[in-house]
């Protein structure tokens, strides 16, 4: 049998070929399994979740499109596949000792739209689909409220990326060196995120909102590093790697590689193609400097005023009419490339940052933009809650009552009284989209700062519109409520839970029957083979008998055998 580990806690977990659901006896927690029949399938899924667990996730996912690719239909590995990507790691509630998701890698597009997370529904059924989407609801909550605290922080020129602490727990030269140079930039007015000054009033399960909106928000990535280790280090290799796939996207990011006491060409393959800086040469500081400002010093260009441009206007103004057109005809890329350019006269467009945000949602106008939202919230998974409590005392006297050992196995017992005890409630879904309602409007970074510097017409058509999807998700409470109090979906699943109960208590007792039965035949077999061969013994040792002595006692036992085989059928057989 398979060994699988648990992906919250680590813990073994015995898997059978047919297990795709089960319970970690370490955590308790409940989870999706791999199906796997073979102990090397099941070696791969345990490497892919030691990466993940350990925050290795780009070598998880690496892992588990392996295994995809030999199998696409793995629902599992295509689970696993959106865990990596969104950066998730369990991590034990000291509260509720409940294990919960947290993210690391939060990014604008929706866990809930994920390929993979999609493909892991379409190859499931089942218990194991809805534990998928309970579980996708859990990590798409979390992620709304990164991006709902993300919306809060005010932008970032620099991002400066290290290793704060070494494995004993000391302090590094890195942390020292990108103190220093915190301090060089923030006198010439840089804003600059420093972990260990911008995140020391926040708990440690609180930094991924502030470290994704200054991800996305820097201009200007530095890593310092002293040794190739601190620089694949696990956490400054998530920060990196996220930072170069922001710049993939964004050809106005830098990212600028601080090396010393180290061999250039230790540096990780992805940074060695960047220019980088010998943090031990006289005048590096200043060269940093200086390539920091070729990057956000560009930028500061004479505004020209677009927000409402006037027909025939400026070039601006040309550039948001091409724009609006390009979205008419469905062709965003054209769009965003005629709303970038109006950007680059005038960084606080509101029009043009509106029309990006079509673009990028396919939509060619701010009533269908809403309309996508109003579809993603209304086919969101309504919160699977429980209608009653598992009968603990009632199961586990049964158990105890009609297992019989060797024949009739705990286990078995046990899974005649399973039981899916939860139902749907869309009420409290509706509720929490109602609250978030504005949040979830403004998450969308480009809409957020349309919102920003939105006035006239274009501030009136997007506050009309914000309110027009805060009011839907509000009558949508209304009709939960209405059909929450009339429903009696919870009454239905509990009468039908007592039900299950008799009808599981009747089997139980028909097993423990048939096996107390199968126990009794096979008592009586084996009690009579033992006769018969006492008996057969019994004959041969008269064989054997030289004296007269040894015949008179083995004919004693003969009588003696044959008495006991009489008085067997006589209780045994009629």
């Amino acid at each position: 049998m398979a060994i699988i580990k648990c992906k919250m806690c680590g813990g073994d977990i015995e898997l059978s070929a047919d297990k795709t659901f089960g319970t970690c006896e370490y955590c308790g927690s409940t989870m999706t399994l791999p199906k796997v029949d073979d102990d090397q399938r099941a070696a791969a899924f345990n490497r892919g979740n030691h990466f993940r667990r350990i925050g290795e996730f780009d070598k998880a996912l690496a892992v588990y499109e392996r295994i995809v690719q030999e199998d696409d239909t793995d629902a599992e590995a295509h689970w696993c596949c959106a865990l990596c990507r969104f950066g998730i790691e369990y991590v034990e509630d000291p509260a509720t000792y409940e294990w919960l998701p947290t993210c690391h890698r939060a990014s604008f597009d929706s866990f809930l739209e994920d390929v993979d997370y999609l493909a892991a529904l379409k190859y499931s059924d089942g218990v194991t689909r809805r534990q998928y989407q309970k579980d996708g609801a859990k990590i798409a909550e979390v992620q709304r409220g990164i991006l709902a605290t993300s919306q809060h922080e005010e932008p970032f020129d620099v991002f400066i990326c290290y290793k704060e602490t070494d494995d004993n727990g000391n302090r590094t030269k890195d942390s020292i060196i990108a103190q220093d140079i915190y301090y060089q930039l923030t006198e010439q007015g840089r804003r600059v995120f420093f972990a260990r000054i911008t995140l020391e009033d926040k708990a440690g399960a609180q930094f991924e909102p502030y470290i994704f909106a200054a991800l996305h928000s820097a201009r200007v990535m530095i890593v310092v590093g002293t040794s190739p280790e601190h620089f694949n280090a696990v956490w400054v290799k998530n920060e990196w790697s996220r930072f170069l796939s922001l710049m993939k996207k964004d050809r106005h990011k830098l990212l600028l590689p601080c090396y010393r006491d180290m061999d250039p060409y230790d540096l990780p393959e992805q940074l060695s193609v960047l220019q980088s800086y010998d943090m031990s040469k006289i005048g590096f500081i200043q060269d940093l400097n200086r390539g920091v400002a070729k990057v956000l010093d560009a930028e500061k260009k004479p505004e020209v005023l677009v927000a409402a441009p006037a027909p025939g206007g400026s070039n601006a103004s040309a550039l948001l009419k091409r724009g609006d057109m390009a979205l008419e005809d469905g062709e965003w890329e054209k769009a965003d490339g005629f709303y970038e350019e109006v950007l680059n006269q005038n960084a606080e467009c509101a029009e043009a940052y509106l029309g990006k945000a079509l673009a990028a949602s396919h939509c060619k106008s701010l009533d269908d933009y809403v309309q996508k939202l109003l579809s993603q919230a209304k086919n969101a998974e309504s919160e699977e809650l429980q209608a009653a409590n598992r009968a603990e005392k009632h199961i586990n006297d049964a158990v105890q009552r009609y297992s019989v050992p060797g024949y009739l196995p705990k286990e078995e017992i046990a899974a005649l009284y399973e039981y899916d005890l939860t139902y749907t409630s869309p009420l409290a879904l509706r509720k929490d989209q109602a609250q978030k309602g504005e949040q979830i409007f403004r998450a969308n970074k480009l809409i957020s700062r349309a919102l920003r510097f939105a006035f006239g017409e274009c501030k009136t058509k997007l506050e009309a519109a914000q309110e027009k999807y805060v009011n839907t998700l509000n009558a949508w409470v209304a009709e939960a409520s209405r059909e929450d109090a009339n429903s009696s979906s919870a009454n239905k699943v509990k009468e039908a839970y007592a039900q299950h109960l008799i009808e599981a208590d009747k089997q139980a007792e028909q097993l423990f029957k048939e096996a107390i039965a199968r126990k009794e035949r096979e008592e009586r077999k084996n009690e009579q083979r033992r006769l018969e061969q006492n008996y057969q013994e019994a004959c041969r040792q008269l064989e054997l008998a030289r004296t007269p002595g040894e015949y008179a006692l083995a004919k004693q036992n003969i009588v003696r055998c044959v008495e006991d085989y009489e008085q067997f059928r006589a209780d045994n057989m009629g």
